[in-house]
């Protein structure tokens, strides 16, 4: 039997998630509100479309901030900014942010339309995440869907293993640091955090996007430079947008690639002077389920756009929290559980 509110929250084919009656977020559709969680390109798919069409459009002020830096600019008219565990009303629904720990300014929704209560995590990450609780459907992150993904250690601890891997190499040159933006902001906020103090350098781009995030957390940068290119002849953390990261490893130093794809170890070498560290912000398997028990919905949807094995995810909540739940859009060959 399908819940009477699960009309009020689907993944559409190209990634939007309609909320409500009017509320899209994360990708273009023909509503009155659209949302932007984070400043990810896979989040902000569709918004000059939404700049022309939708009445408004939703997102924290960091988030805006990070979409002017990255050249996502929503005209001053259209924007709306919305602080978390603030609520507004619109056309009969409203609409609240609560905090997801994800990148800097990352927001999770929730609509209330119609009698129905919905929420959407966006990205999210454990611990520092709210539960959405008290919902009559939760659509979900579910990025790592499977054990399959699941890493065996906790971010901190692969950060600690990063340290000491800046420790042990830079004493014989530059370390690079390859990341999308938000993943890199964050390692340059928590290195600082533990006390690395070594120079940093990073292209404009990275480095205002860390200024941003810095002030979002309270933390001094400290020595922070321009990379322009080339060569590095000191002791310094470099930090590469992930694109970059072929035409850079040539370069003299080490070369440490982010990815939370990697689930063999919390670092491993893949050449001399290359190495993998399994860091990344979006939820473990454990994590999601974890969220998913705690928020207790009376309905689950997974995102299975720009999740992986969202099929499984669905099955397992279901058999074992006792959860309904499925997954969308439909894909074919999703396996068996």
């Amino acid at each position: 039997m399908i819940p009477r509110c699960s009309k009020y929250a689907v993944v559409g084919d190209k990634g939007e998630i309609l909320l409500g009656r009017g509320v899209v977020a994360d990708a273009f559709a023909r509503r009155l509100l659209r949302v932007v969680t984070h400043a990810h390109k896979d989040h902000t798919r569709g918004l000059k479309s939404s700049a022309r069409w939708s009445l408004y459009v939703l997102a924290t002020p960091v988030t805006f901030r990070f979409l002017d830096v990255l050249g996502e600019t929503v005209p001053r008219e259209k924007r709306l900014e919305l602080s978390y565990n603030k609520r507004i009303n619109v056309d009969g629904e409203s609409i609240e942010f609560r905090r997801a720990r994800h990148i800097a300014g990352s927001a999770q929704v929730v609509v209330e339309s119609s009698g129905c209560r919905v929420g959407y995590t966006g990205d999210f990450k454990l611990p520092g995440t709210d539960v959405l609780e008290d919902l009559d459907v939760l659509v979900v992150d579910a990025t790592y869907g499977s054990p399959r993904y699941q890493r065996r250690w906790s971010d901190w601890e692969a950060l600690q293993a990063l340290i000491e891997l800046i420790e042990d190499r830079i004493k014989y040159g530059p370390v690079w640091i390859y990341g999308f933006h938000g993943k890199l902001q964050e390692v340059m906020i928590e290195l600082r955090k533990r006390g690395v103090d070594y120079p940093y350098l990073a292209e404009p781009v990275t480095i205002k996007l860390a200024r941003i995030t810095a002030e979002e957390y309270g933390i001094d940068l400290g020595d922070t430079r321009s990379y322009l290119g080339g060569p590095v002849d000191e002791s310094a953390i470099v930090f590469i947008h992930a694109s970059k990261r072929r035409s850079k490893t040539r370069l003299p130093g080490t070369h440490v690639r982010l990815t939370g794809w990697e689930v063999r170890s919390m670092v491993r070498m893949t050449s001399p002077s290359t190495f993998n560290v399994s860091f990344s912000d979006h939820a473990t398997f454990r994590e999601l389920i974890e969220y998913v028990r705690d928020a207790s919905p009376k309905m689950v949807v997974v995102d299975a756009y720009r999740g992986k094995d969202a099929w499984y995810t669905a099955k397992y909540i279901e058999r074992l929290l006792g959860i309904p739940a499925t997954y969308m859009p439909k894909v074919k060959n999703i396996g068996r559980i």
